[in-house]
């Protein structure tokens, strides 16, 4: 084997090396992105519920203040 083969072979090596390291690093970057997504999603829901609740239990607080019923 020359010093030329040995060379283009290391080269090769390094690139292939290389691409299996970006499609680690993207499917690394999607995982978290499905996380970062679902999280937000989840907190949005929340936040929802929350809001939901609150205007439910003020018009219950509305209803049963004194004065309130006519």
């Amino acid at each position: 084997m020359s010093y030329v083969d040995a060379g283009y072979s290391i080269a090769l090596g390094v690139l292939f090396l290389y691409a299996v390291a970006l499609v680690l690093r993207r499917r690394r970057w999607e995982r978290a992105m499905r996380v970062v997504e679902q999280t937000e999603h989840t907190a949005h829901t929340e936040h929802k519920e929350h809001a939901e609740h609150a205007e439910h239990a003020e018009h219950a607080e509305e209803q049963t203040a004194p004065g309130a019923r006519s």
